[in-house]
């Protein structure tokens, strides 16, 4: 039902416009009366209605003095004068403020009705294309990330996509890759360190481990499953693809995933093509040159060992330098030395990570995931979660419910 505000000095005018058709029968309700304009100002602003029938002549503020003002805030208000043919100029006043509909004294039934249709035949117009609009707005964002994802699934399997519709589909999925000039790196991840992350989340990390490039890179993040993780360079010259610098950066970003994330990655660099039909071959040339994280090998073993015990309670940097036949002060500094951080504060961020991850595939046995992790200590396992991620673990856990219940309502 459409709101109906009727203002009038007159007590018997509004009455007779009240009673005079069946509202509901024509999609409104009158919600409420006011006698003159400050009135009216006061409840339409109150009452926020659709529609405001209003007389001209009143006492402390006329009509059209009240819809100037009420038109600043409710520009979507509709109002219909009531006036007489003696009043004339103030109908023309009515016009240059844009209303549209006037209804002629003495009120005639039919006539009242025909303005009524007509202005809720507006705005149902205007409901029409509002829902139209907030539907294509909601799919054209809930699908955005995908489409975008698929797209360059597409170019990376080097599906068969005319230039017209590869030129159409960046610009309607604003991945700014059209100008020419590309070349892929791969990135894969150890599966016994793999971490669950949206696509968007993908390309956050990978923003994140770049951290700020000497150069303006133009590029999109494409994560295809199974730890693949693919970034596609573009409008680039060939002079641009340094594969010496760019080595160098995904070595960086090997380091921050090991870091940060503790998420070991081989990383491949492809060769420079001129067209997007090359991004295919580039992408082939960077899966078949990948090669192991930028540590030594004693360092690599020591992390396949982590990998593979780091559910194990008795885990600790003396018996892993025991397992390795190396001295323990000597596999600690090495290291720190390689990984810019302590074997203790890398177990740990790897055990809170792994728990994490149980958290968010749908976990909420606690107990039994801090047990999975390498925690005999409950209260140890909440500390050690809460110092990493800044929540406890059953904070964590409402705020991964939130966000699928928000997700579901979509």
């Amino acid at each position: 039902m459409y709101r109906v505000l009727l203002v009038d000095d007159e007590y018997f005018p509004r009455e007779a416009l009240k009673m005079s058709i069946p509202w509901e029968k024509y999609g409104c309700t009158v919600c409420g009366e006011a006698k003159n304009g400050f009135d009216g100002i006061e409840k339409a602003t109150s009452l926020k209605p659709d529609i405001v029938l209003t007389d001209i002549n009143m006492p402390f503020m006329d009509g059209l003095t009240m819809i100037t003002n009420l038109q600043k805030s409710f520009p979507e208000m509709l109002f219909s004068i009531v006036t007489g043919y003696s009043e004339f100029e103030y109908a023309k006043r009515g016009i240059e403020l844009g209303v549209e509909h006037f209804i002629l004294k003495p009120i005639d039934d039919q006539e009242l009705i025909g303005t009524i249709q007509n202005m809720v035949e507006v705005l149902d117009r205007r409901n029409e294309k509002k829902k139209e609009y907030e539907s294509l707005k909601f799919w054209a964002e809930k699908n955005t990330e995908e489409n975008r994802k698929r797209f360059l699934g597409m170019l990376l399997a080097g599906d068969n996509m005319e230039e017209e519709q590869f030129l159409f589909e960046c610009r309607q999925l604003d991945v700014r890759l059209e100008k020419g000039g590309y070349g892929v790196c791969f990135l894969n991840i150890d599966s016994r360190t793999y971490v669950h992350m949206s696509q968007a989340e993908w390309q956050k990390k990978i923003e994140e481990a770049m951290g700020k490039m000497e150069k303006e890179w133009t590029y999109r993040v494409c994560y295809l499953g199974r730890g693949n993780l693919y970034i596609i360079f573009a409008n680039l010259s060939e002079t641009d693809w340094d594969m010496v610098a760019l080595s160098a950066l995904m070595q960086k970003i090997q380091i921050t995933f090991m870091q940060n994330w503790v998420c070991t990655v081989k990383v491949g660099v492809g060769n420079y093509g001129q067209t997007f039909r090359e991004i295919v071959r580039s992408r082939a040339e960077a899966e078949n040159g990948v090669h192991e994280p930028a540590v030594s090998k004693l360092i690599t073993d020591m992390l396949h060992y982590i990998y593979e015990n780091y559910s194990d309670p008795d885990l600790s940097l003396r018996r892993i330098a025991e397992e390795l036949f190396v001295n323990y002060s000597y596999l600690s500094n090495q290291f720190t030395k390689e990984m810019g951080m302590s074997a203790s504060q890398f177990i740990t961020r790897f055990r809170v990570t792994k728990a994490a991850d149980a958290l968010r595939d749908g976990g909420e046995n606690m107990i039994e995931i801090a047990c999975s992790v390498g925690y005999t200590d409950e209260k140890y396992f909440y500390r050690c979660f809460k110092k990493e991620f800044g929540v406890t673990p059953y904070q964590y856990m409402d705020m991964l419910r939130t966000a699928r219940e928000k997700k579901e309502e979509l």
